[in-house]
């Protein structure tokens, strides 16, 4: 086993991405990379005919660089690394193509979906996104640029939830803004986090209840739904 995929940790969050993402795709952009062990994993596993990585850290993907360079000599293994702004990324016209935006805020997120859209409208591309909180907005701003459901999760890693949120314009499910097809209400650790997320938005409700009262209501009505099925 190559050393890099041994720092992807069994049951972490990034293992966790690693197993959602489905068939081979012909580029896949690990964007936000940070050190980039995800995209290496992929890059290792053969999900992708070529990876990219983005990042606008310097020093880290100078050190990137020497680790691909190295563990993934370009004779037998195609990638890239780009030291770039994702808003100011231009979506190529290929089919194929994945972008993992993973390790930021939900506003980030928003923006990054936003303007990758907005590059390129009618060319088809995967997300998998998982924001650091905010899912319920990050969901939104999916389901307002048409895109559907291919799988989603929710992770936990160091008591903090995420959601793995796995969508293209050509999946066969709608995206639920609460989340639908993760949620197990018999797990105790889905029951947490349910709490959780309810738990913030009473806070915010607090000051802005016209706002966030309405998403509380939402997430009871899913917790009832969901109880009822199990």
């Amino acid at each position: 086993m190559n050393k890099t995929q041994q720092r992807l940790r069994p049951n972490s969050r990034l293992s966790h991405l690693a197993e959602i993402v489905g068939p081979p795709y012909r580029t896949i952009w690990d964007c936000c990379c940070d050190h980039g062990l995800l995209g290496m994993s992929l890059l290792k596993d053969g999900y992708a005919d070529e990876v990219i990585f983005v990042d606008i850290v310097e020093d880290i993907l100078a050190n990137l660089t020497t680790r691909l360079e190295h563990s993934f000599p370009q004779n037998q293994y195609n990638w890239q690394v780009r030291c770039e702004d994702l808003k100011n990324i231009v979506v190529p016209p290929v089919d194929s193509q994945l972008f993992i935006i993973a390790g930021v805020g939900p506003h980030q997120t928003i923006e990054f979906i936003n303007s990758l859209y907005a590059s390129a409208p009618d060319t088809p591309f995967d997300l998998l996104v998982c924001s650091v909180h905010g899912s319920y907005s990050v969901r939104q701003a999916l389901i307002n640029k048409g895109y559907r459901l291919k799988n989603e999760q929710i992770i936990l890693e160091n008591n903090r939830f995420y959601e793995a949120i796995y969508v293209s314009k050509h999946a066969d499910k709608a995206i639920a803004d609460t989340g639908s097809q993760m949620w197990q209400w018999s797990d105790p650790e889905h029951q947490d986090y349910w709490h959780r997320v309810v738990g913030h938005y009473r806070q915010k409700a607090k000051t802005d209840p016209m706002h966030y009262q309405p998403i509380i209501k939402r997430y009871k009505l899913l917790r009832d739904s969901i109880s009822h099925k199990q």
